[in-house]
């Protein structure tokens, strides 16, 4: 006879806690190799120990290269590998200034060996400034050498480790004795070992990071695409209803069936030129964008635009007047796509100014940098409202019932940008704003010097402006 009993015991999940930290008891070595095969085994454990922990990739990867900046009695480490993309880390502590941490990683990348079409092939490594895990932080606050964050006095040493790959280890130290004496304090073996940490702590940072873009983009996606959606079906529906009550017969008096139609006209250009503002911000984010870079006349380029929209200023009673170089003072872009930009910012300019109002195109050159400015005596805009104006689909408050798509800022911003430019704005609430468009003059400057130029042009409009 069978039982028919149950027999097998309930299964239970199995639970294996993690092991206690590792603590180094040891207090001294009578050989060499001993202190040697000692050290390796607490480096070795250690850095099992941050591996184990239940931080993210980036902690973990901070706690091994400040356990590795500890061993050998530097300031600071940074790895930096050749894989599919070249990449390098350096770590910092919490509230560090990250200036000496870039410094760190630029000094390694620039000092690796590497062949002159590769450096070409390859350009500079992409950094990442990682940050330990504020707990772990504060227990090991005591332990190690204080970190300089204004990297003064700096000694650099590098340490190749071609065993594990394309892995090269840099080091900043205090003084250039320690620095020499980089081999030594972290023998091969060592160096391995913590190389393969790295690499397995470096690919999960990656991963996790990409997995972060990945979130974000398809976020950023599924609102533009629902803002995109509400932008079409506004005017739809007001377009439908001037349709229905013309088409149904329900409108008796010919001027307002003629206003209908001219409300209608009105909707579907918006609508066109919305579709427009996408397509160009499409190939833009695609890099289908085809841009003929170029030097040509700043005071040409601006006359055109001014001409252009001399009737809406005329019919708004708008003044609108130009301050402009000789014809022969030239900035390097593409003309049409300046122009563009000119034409967004002078149209934003004239429809949020009063009328008797006034606006002006100004054009001129800061050393070996074009600045164009449009500004206007309108109702200006608050300080925190200055970023989000070049956000797409933004619209200020009590500005909702003024046409607009709300994406001819991001993509004036976006157009300067891959000219090489920069364009910003500033404004003083009651006073007016000044939008300023830097631009290289007639020959390749250092993104730099734009910045430096956009800078005291913004300052100095908004002196003005008060």
């Amino acid at each position: 006879m069978l039982d028919s009993r149950e027999t097998r015991l309930p299964t239970r999940s199995l639970i294996v806690a993690a092991p206690p930290a590792f603590v180094d008891r040891r207090v001294g070595s009578r050989r060499a190799e001993d202190r040697e095969a000692h050290e390796e085994r607490a480096l070795l454990a250690r850095a099992l120990d941050i591996l184990a922990a239940g931080s993210n990739a980036e902690a973990r990867l901070a706690g091994i290269l400040d356990l590795l900046a500890e061993t050998v009695g530097a300031r600071r480490a940074a790895v930096l590998a050749d894989g599919v993309e070249r990449r390098s880390a350096v770590a910092v502590a919490h509230g560090e200034d990250t200036d000496a941490a870039n410094k760190l990683a630029a000094w390694l990348d620039a000092s690796s060996d590497r062949s002159r079409a590769e450096r070409a092939a390859t350009g500079p490594a992409r950094v990442s400034v990682v940050i330990a895990d504020e707990a772990a932080a504060a227990e090991d606050d005591q332990s190690g050498p204080a970190a300089n964050p204004s990297g003064a006095d700096a000694c650099y040493a590098l340490l190749p480790i071609p065993s594990t790959g394309d892995v090269v280890l840099g080091f900043e130290f205090e003084e250039p004795k320690a620095a020499d004496d980089l081999a030594r304090r972290l023998p091969p073996q060592l160096a391995r070992h913590a190389a393969v940490a790295l690499a397995l702590v470096s690919e999960q940072l990656a991963a996790e990071r990409e997995l972060a873009s990945l979130r974000s983009t398809e976020t950023e996606r599924a609102r533009f695409v629902s803002t995109v959606a509400h932008e079409l079906r506004t005017p739809l529906t007001g377009l439908n209803g001037y349709l229905e009550l013309i088409l149904g017969d329900r409108v008796d008096d010919p001027l307002i069936e003629r206003d209908f139609l001219e409300r209608s006209q009105a909707i579907v250009g918006s609508m066109g030129e919305l579709v427009g503002d996408l397509l160009d911000l499409s190939r833009i984010e695609s890099g289908g964008l085809q841009l003929e870079l170029e030097p040509f006349s700043v005071a040409e380029a601006a006359s055109h635009v001014a001409a252009g929209l001399l009737p809406i200023a005329i019919q708004r009673d708008i003044r609108l007047r130009t301050v402009l170089p000789h014809r022969l003072a030239a900035a390097t872009g593409d003309r049409r796509r300046v122009e563009q930009v000119l034409t967004n910012l002078t149209a934003n300019a004239l429809k949020f100014t009063q009328s008797g109002g006034s606006v002006e195109i100004e054009g001129r050159f800061d050393g070996a940098v074009a600045v164009l400015v449009v500004r206007d005596d309108g109702g200006g805009i608050a300080a925190e409202d200055r970023a989000r104006i070049f956000e797409r689909f933004h619209r200020l408050p009590g500005h909702e019932r003024i046409v607009g798509t709300g994406l001819g800022l991001p993509i004036a911003r976006d157009l300067a940008e891959r000219m090489g430019g920069s364009l910003d704005v500033a404004s003083v609430p009651g006073a007016g704003s000044a939008f300023v468009l830097a631009l290289a003059g007639p020959t390749a400057i250092d993104p730099e010097v734009i910045a430096a130029a956009l800078g005291r042009a913004l300052a100095a409009e908004e002196v003005g402006l008060e």
